[in-house]
């Protein structure tokens, strides 16, 4: 009951999210969440997979992701996204990606991952 809690509460947040939030915060906490995740610091991201998960066009994370890239945020290549700045990133996402890990660190302690210290 508690993973079923747990869904739908991150399912509610991902939905205002893609209501009110603009898209450089809803990409910077797709990235955050997947950084969680990952066994680096690139990620395995193209821009067509981060326009459908933001519902966005594949021109505007073109946009995004440059601007994040010379923020010092992110480092861009064919296929990829290297995290550099982690902190920035966190700084530069809405504050539903803190919201969802605290949620799932509640319901279901122990199966989300510590954020990474890289």
């Amino acid at each position: 009951m508690r993973y079923g809690e747990a869904l739908l509460a991150h399912t509610f947040q991902n939905v205002t999210c893609n209501a009110i939030h603009p898209v450089e915060a809803r990409c910077c906490r797709w990235i955050l969440a997947m950084h969680d995740r990952a066994e680096g610091n690139t990620l395995p991201l193209t821009h067509e997979f981060l326009s459908e998960m933001l519902g966005v066009q594949r021109s505007s994370v073109s946009v995004v992701t440059r601007t994040l890239q010379m923020a010092g945020l992110i480092q861009q290549s064919r296929g990829g996204i290297t995290v550099i700045d982690r902190s920035g990133l966190e700084e530069t996402a809405c504050e539903c990606y803190s919201r969802i890990r605290r949620i799932y660190q509640r319901l279901l302690p122990g199966t989300y991952p510590p954020a990474p210290s890289r």
